[in-house]
């Protein structure tokens, strides 16, 4: 069961947080235009049942043009496309509620945001959750790091990453029965000056009441 949780956690996290990635995903209803907050500095953005403040210079996208190629790298990284791995894939196709871009940062390399629900992993325990994951993203490597967060109220888990050109921070928490996993990709100038901003972006995520 354990080695179950987690390669599922594992393929995950490999898909959301992959640098090489151009990820993109269809969104069933069109994105209505973002409302300005009164001090204009973020405004809503509005996904699959979920809304987040950020900056105004985002821009959200459709990735279901790139479906496959993130299909063939979960098939590569566990080597098939049945079983488990096809599960995840549907999870990974049915649950990204929200993906763009900031249109602020260098078109080089600009900082991305995914945000994955995902209803099959929020029945365990989260200190078991946090175990798999410090293990898959840890992989005793020390440039991995955990905080603990309280955010708007809500208790965050935050796991940060940089090293050479690739940064990325991770928050994880429960609601709505349901596990949340929001990934900016970015680069470590960018992570450096911004985390803050990521932190203020997570601590505003409003969450629609889920009917079973």
């Amino acid at each position: 069961m354990k080695k179950k949780i987690i390669l599922i956690l594992g393929v995950m996290l490999l898909t959301v947080v992959s640098c090489n990635l151009p990820l993109r995903k269809e969104v069933a209803t069109p994105t209505p235009t973002p409302t300005p907050t009164p001090d204009m500095s973020m405004q809503w953005y509005y996904g699959e049942g979920m809304q987040i403040m950020l900056p105004p210079t985002y821009i959200a996208e459709d990735i279901k043009d790139q479906l496959p190629s993130i299909i063939e790298t979960i098939t590569n990284l566990v080597g098939s496309s049945e079983g488990i791995a096809g599960d995840v894939i549907k999870d990974v196709e049915g649950n990204v509620v929200w993906y763009g871009f900031d249109g602020g940062t260098p078109a080089v390399y600009p900082t991305r945001l995914i945000v994955v629900r995902n209803k099959s992993l929020a029945g365990l325990p989260i200190s078991f959750i946090m175990l798999g994951l410090e293990q898959i993203l840890g992989r005793d490597n020390t440039e991995v790091d955990r905080d603990n967060l309280i955010l708007d109220g809500r208790e965050i888990t935050r796991f940060t990453y940089s090293k050479d050109a690739h940064a990325w921070a991770a928050y994880i928490f429960k609601e709505e029965n349901r596990l949340w996993i929001n990934v900016f990709i970015t680069t470590p100038a960018n992570m450096a000056s911004a985390l803050n901003d990521y932190d203020t972006s997570i601590g505003s995520i409003q969450i629609d009441p889920i009917v079973e």
